[in-house]
């Protein structure tokens, strides 16, 4: 008998030209992730990371999904998928605010502030952002800051790395999900998602790249 998936358990939707993956993850109290549920159909509706038959797309999510929830015994109801393709652009911006509070300190709220002062560029309208990384925050032109609430200054700044794709591409995606009696909870740059799961904080600090051949 299955269940309905609990607020811990994740699902993750990998779209690739050859195959569909999905998985169901449980997060521990501890951050630990645990697989418990696999599931892969071959992917026949895309192409180069973009949707070219719907129909099939469609079919292949549902078979990759239901093959996840059989293992897991539950049953799933949104995914974070992945998106990828030669329509992903990328590109550095900065933003700067005036921290005007009392003290000077520096909170959660200047940090979001800043972040959307920084995405704040001009784009195609053929285009969406789908993440804005922060690189780095700068205090009062004191660089390498990678989190600065709680300290004092008056002038924040934030580098960031906006990453875009085609807004068809995304529709196309969700349609896809969303006929398969799914909801879409996030998009996620796939490569992006392969850091997290194979690069550690070491490795990162120090400078590595991350090559996902396909």
């Amino acid at each position: 008998m299955t269940r309905m998936a609990k607020a811990n358990e994740i699902v993750g939707l990998d779209l690739g030209t050859t195959k569909i993956a999905a998985i169901i993850a449980e997060a521990g109290d501890d951050g630990e992730i645990k697989i418990i549920g696999v599931g892969t159909s071959p992917s026949e509706g895309l192409r180069r990371g973009v949707v070219v038959n719907l129909d099939k797309t469609v079919n292949s999510i549902v078979k990759a999904v239901q093959e996840a929830e059989l293992m897991a015994g539950i049953e799933v109801e949104s995914v974070f998928a992945g998106i990828a393709g030669d329509h992903i652009r990328s590109i550095n911006s900065r933003g700067v605010i005036a921290v005007t509070r009392k003290g000077n300190e520096i909170t959660e709220a200047d940090i979001a502030r800043v972040v959307d002062q920084a995405q704040a560029v001009s784009i195609p309208m053929d285009r969406e952002i789908i993440h804005v990384i922060p690189q780095e925050f700068i205090v009062d032109e004191q660089t390498g800051i990678k989190d600065p609430v709680g300290m004092a200054g008056v002038r924040l700044e934030a580098e960031v790395h906006i990453v875009t794709g085609a807004v068809t591409s995304a529709q196309n995606i969700y349609k896809s999900i969303e006929r398969a009696g799914l909801r879409v909870r996030d998009l996620v740059l796939q490569p992006l998602a392969a850091s997290y799961a194979v690069l550690d904080p070491e490795e990162k600090e120090l400078g590595v790249a991350l090559l996902d051949v396909g």
